[in-house]
Formats: structure tokens, C-alpha cells, sequence
């Protein structure tokens, strides 16, 4: 396995400008041994489009999925475990570079983690996007102003958190070793009623129990045509479908493509690649 050298070792005097941004790509699985146990004299983030980072922060296990971003304070030690198939964008900060240093959790020297859902996940990458190309060219002004409305959108400590129940429901929908349940069987896990977990989540979320399971079995099968060579067969059965014609109709109204053309599809793109 490659040794993978953290950004702020490749070079470079950056302190000077307050802050760093780049574009991260990483399709390969990243074991713990290859970053160890760091401390930053700087604030650290990292927004993630796709893939997931587990890290242990100050002592605390720490997972960041596609949509979420995450903020490590300066001088509070952490490691990564793993991540796999990251995109998505990593950088660090001063607090001298940035417009408003008044945020409540900058001082709380706690991490951060906040998710985006959909159109908000989808406006930030694109700020983060314009971010990186403003650090490029040297564009301070663009940075503060854009990393600014990144810490106004990070709700201050004390704020509602996500119901407890609402966590736990994640929790299973993503387990991958699990195969994927209905929400009514989710629901009796938690020992509440279907409705109930639905309106606690789309309380939470703007969107039902029922959306986040099919946006969980449609991205699970992705992973699984793309990555498998499980029978697209098998991967209906992986994913809580057991009518392999219902699971192509389902795909296809998520994807416009039925599993064997998304497949295809994936295979080529991966020579083109290459």
C-alpha cells in the first residue's frame, strides 16, 4: 500500500496566506498505519462529495460521509483509521484569514461535523469548487468571503442536535453488512411505529424514512455493479429486493439506466481512465 503524505507535509509556505484548499481523489482504501497521529498548529476541513473518512479525534470516533463537513480545531490531536473512494475537498485555515472569527465553535475546540442535504450539498461543492480556484490564482478576498458563509450555514454550540433515534436509524440504514430493511422493519428495531419514524426524519432531514431508504439501496447498488461481480440478480437480493424485475424498474426510475447499463457504462468509463 502506497504511503499517503498529508498536504501540509508536500511543501510549500502557505501560513503566510492564512489557508489552504485542494481537490482530493482517492479510490484506493487507506488503512490507519498510513496517517498517524497528527496535531495542527491550524484549523483543518475537509467537505466530502462522495466516499467516507473515519478518524479518531481527541480520543472520539469520528465518520464523515459524502455531504458532510468537517472541522478539526487547531492543536487537538487526531488520526485516520480509514477512507475509501473519497472525493471531495480537504484544506486548513488561520483564524487570521478568516472575515468574522466570532462563531461560537471556534473557540469550543471541539470538531465540527455538519451534513448538507441534496441542493445545499450541491451549492456548497461548487463554493468549494470556486474556492480552490481562488487559491490558485492567490484570490485572499474570495476565500474569506466564501469560507465565511461555509462557518454561517454550522449551527452554534448549544443548538438542537439530530434526535437520537434519527442517528440510530443511519446507523442501520448504512450498515453494509447488513442487508438493507424496510422502514416498517427499521422502525421495529427502534421499537417505534413507521409513521413516527418517518416524521422524525423528515423533521430532521426534509425527507422521509422511505427517501433515505431508497437513496440508500439505489447508491448501494451502484457500488455493487460497479465494484462486484455479483449477478445483478444477487445484487437485488444485497440491496432488500427479492424480485430482481422490480429491482430493475426501481433502478432504472432512479437512474435512467437499467443495472446492466449502468454497469457497462462504469467498465468503459473505468478504461477511459486508465
Amino acid at each position: 500500500m502506497k504511503r499517503v503524505i498529508p498536504y501540509w507535509e508536500k511543501g510549500g509556505d502557505w501560513s503566510r496566506q492564512g489557508f489552504f484548499i485542494k481537490r482530493v481523489e482517492s479510490r484506493l482504501p487507506v488503512e490507519a498505519t498510513e496517517i498517524p497521529r497528527t496535531t495542527l498548529p491550524f484549523f483543518a476541513f475537509l467537505f466530502l462529495l462522495e466516499g467516507e473518512m473515519l478518524a479518531d479525534i481527541d480520543g472520539e470516533q469520528c465518520l464523515c460521509r459524502g455531504g458532510q463537513f468537517l472541522l478539526i480545531p487547531a492543536n487537538i490531536p487526531f488520526s485516520v483509521h480509514h477512507y475509501a473512494d473519497l472525493v471531495g475537498y480537504t484544506g486548513g485555515f488561520n483564524l487570521s484569514s478568516l472575515r468574522d472569527m466570532s462563531y461560537g465553535f471556534l473557540t469550543a475546540g471541539k470538531p465540527v461535523l455538519r451534513t448538507y442535504w441534496f441542493d445545499s450539498a450541491t451549492f456548497f461543492a461548487q463554493v468549494m469548487d470556486r474556492m480552490t480556484a481562488a487559491y490558485a490564482r492567490g484570490d485572499t478576498g474570495y476565500f474569506s468571503r466564501a469560507f465565511d458563509l461555509i462557518l454561517y450555514s454550522i449551527p452554534s454550540p448549544g443548538e438542537a442536535k439530530a434526535h437520537p433515534l434519527v442517528n440510530r436509524f443511519f446507523e442501520l440504514l448504512f450498515d453494509r453488512n447488513k442487508v438493507l430493511d424496510s422502514v416498517s422493519g427499521y422502525a421495529e428495531r427502534l421499537n417505534i411505529s413507521p409513521s413516527y419514524l418517518n416524521k422524525l426524519v423528515r423533521t430532521q432531514t426534509r425527507h422521509s424514512a422511505m427517501d433515505w431508504v431508497e437513496i440508500s439501496r439505489v447508491n448501494w447498488a451502484k457500488s455493487l455493479l460497479k465494484d462486484s461481480d455479483l449477478s445483478v440478480g444477487e445484487v437485488s437480493v444485497a440491496v432488500g429486493v427479492d424480485d430482481p424485475s422490480y429491482f430493475t424498474r426501481f433502478f432504472r426510475k432512479s437512474t435512467g439506466m437499467t443495472p446492466s447499463e449502468f454497469r457497462h457504462r462504469m467498465a468503459r468509463k473505468g478504461k477511459e481512465d486508465k
